[in-house]
C-alpha cells in the first residue's frame, strides 16, 4: 500500500514594512548594549552617544510602523524590553560605574531605583487605555523612558565638558538617579509630540533651528546636550499646565 504524501509546507511570507521598524528596534538595542561595553572600557563620550543613537532609533521605530501600518503585539513587546535595557538598565549601571562603585549600599540604592522606575513607568505605558480621553492624547504621563535616558546622563556630559568635580560626587549623581527616575514614574503630564503640526511659515525657521543644531552637535556636542537636556526640563512644567488647561477647558 503507498503510503499517502505529505502535504507540503506553506511558509508564511514576511512583509519587509514588517520587519523594518523591528530592525530598528533592534539597532537601538544593540546601540544601549555597545554603550555599556565602552563604558566598561570607559569611553563616556562613546556612551552618550550611542545612547543617543539608540533614542533616535526609538523615535523611528513607532513613527515607521504605524506610517505603514505594521504596528504589532510582537513590536510593542520588543520595543518595550528594549527600552527597559537600553533606557533603564544600561544608563544606570553607566552612572555606576561612572561615579559610584565604590560609594557603599546607598549608590546601589539609587542604581537600582532609577533602573526599577524605568521599568514601572514602561509597564504602566503598555497597559494604558488605548483611547485616551481628547485632552490626554496629546500628553505622555511621566517623563518617557528615552527621555529619561536621555536627561540621566548629563553629569556625565557636565564632565567632560567643563570638568567639575562635583559632577561626579556620589551624593549629586545618586541624587540625580533618584529624581529623574522618580519623574519618570509620577504622573506629570509631558509633551508627546505625536500630532504637532507646524503652521507653513514656521517651516523655514524650524529647518534653520535644525541645522544650527546640527552645527552644534558636531561643534559643541556636550554644549548642545546640555541645552537640550534644559530645554526639555524647562518643557516639562509648562506642559503640565498646558494639560491642567485643555482639561479645564480653558
Amino acid at each position: 500500500m503507498t503510503p499517502a504524501p505529505h502535504p507540503r509546507r506553506r511558509f508564511r511570507t514576511v512583509s519587509i514594512f514588517w520587519l523594518l521598524p523591528n530592525v530598528l528596534t533592534v539597532a537601538g538595542l544593540i546601540s544601549g548594549l555597545t554603550a555599556l561595553r565602552f563604558a566598561l572600557d570607559g569611553r563616556w563620550a562613546a556612551v552618550i552617544g550611542l545612547i543617543a543613537l539608540a533614542s533616535v532609533f526609538d523615535a523611528l521605530d513607532g513613527r515607521t510602523a504605524r506610517r505603514f501600518k505594521t504596528s504589532s503585539a510582537f513590536g510593542a513587546a520588543l520595543d518595550s524590553l528594549s527600552d527597559l535595557v537600553v533606557f533603564g538598565v544600561v544608563p544606570a549601571l553607566c552612572l555606576y560605574l561612572w561615579a559610584l562603585q565604590d560609594s557603599g549600599n546607598l549608590a546601589w540604592w539609587a542604581t537600582m531605583f532609577y533602573a526599577v522606575s524605568i521599568a514601572l513607568r514602561l509597564a504602566r505605558f503598555d497597559s494604558e487605555l488605548r483611547d485616551p480621553p481628547e485632552h490626554s492624547k496629546d500628553y505622555f504621563t511621566g517623563v518617557p523612558a528615552p527621555a529619561a535616558g536621555f536627561l540621566v546622563l548629563v553629569p556625565i556630559a557636565v564632565d567632560l565638558e567643563f570638568g567639575i568635580a562635583w559632577a561626579r560626587e556620589a551624593a549629586y549623581v545618586s541624587g540625580w538617579l533618584v529624581l529623574i527616575g522618580g519623574l519618570a514614574v509620577s504622573a506629570l503630564p509631558t509633551f508627546a509630540g505625536k500630532r504637532v503640526k507646524l503652521p507653513v511659515g514656521t517651516v523655514l525657521p524650524v529647518m534653520a533651528g535644525g541645522s544650527i543644531l546640527i552645527a552644534g552637535i558636531f561643534m559643541q556636542p556636550w554644549i548642545t546636550y546640555m541645552v537640550l537636556a534644559a530645554a526639555y526640563a524647562v518643557s516639562i512644567p509648562i506642559s503640565a499646565m498646558h494639560h491642567h488647561r485643555r482639561r479645564s477647558g480653558g
